[in-house]
């Protein structure tokens, strides 16, 4: 067999941005073959199949994601800031980096759920990683004391991690209809105060 003559991961690395504008169904082999800058044989003599680089993509964008968050959470003392952070950090990810009209691309976990849904068992137990990776940093956020020093309930931080995921999801997905930024920071601010509400004790 003769010796690849190209980087796997710097390929992969290729692949994911296309994959997560244009989705699974909506990226087709030639314009995967060309964003990857590998001839079928090439491809085919590396990779099983389209749907095998995309669950490595998957793989690379929940590593990817895992690192920016645990970045925004260094040094990190007080409750709020640090759930701001989270935000924050999701939000400079999901923004489209090449600007583009709508300038969102969103998650692509949220985005890969929305196509695929449970369909796919493979998928589907990635996308239940990332979710989990998403909850588990915001409750490393939600465990922390505010400025006063006080703590919320161990009883209601699972919950609150899993509100913080599912609202900044659906702020990504109305992001990515075209939503305002304005009404993108007030949705964002909306979801914080519901967080904040919470009584410490």
């Amino acid at each position: 067999m003769r010796p690849k003559l190209f980087d796997p991961d710097a390929v992969i690395a290729s692949a994911l941005p296309l994959f997560w504008r244009q989705g699974y169904e909506g990226t087709h082999m030639p314009e995967l073959l060309d964003a990857m800058g590998l001839g079928k044989a090439s491809f085919y003599n590396a990779f099983a199949s389209k749907h095998s680089v995309f669950l490595t993509v998957l793989d690379r964008y929940i590593s990817a994601v895992d690192h920016v968050l645990a970045e925004a959470l260094e040094g990190v003392k007080h409750r709020d800031e640090a759930v701001t952070r989270l935000f924050d950090a999701i939000l400079a990810v999901a923004r489209d980096q090449e600007g583009r009209a709508v300038g969102w691309r969103g998650c692509l976990i949220g985005n890969t759920a929305l196509e695929m849904g449970p369909q796919d068992e493979t998928v589907r137990d990635r996308l239940h990683r990332g979710v989990r990776l998403l909850r588990l940093n915001f409750a490393k956020a939600l465990t922390l004391a505010d400025s006063d020093g006080r703590v919320l309930p161990d009883s209601v931080v699972s919950a609150l991690a899993l509100h913080a995921v599912a609202g900044i999801q659906g702020i990504l997905v109305l992001a990515k209809a075209g939503l305002p930024e304005e009404e993108i920071r007030a949705a964002k601010q909306a979801l914080l105060l519901t967080l904040q509400a919470v009584r410490p004790i």
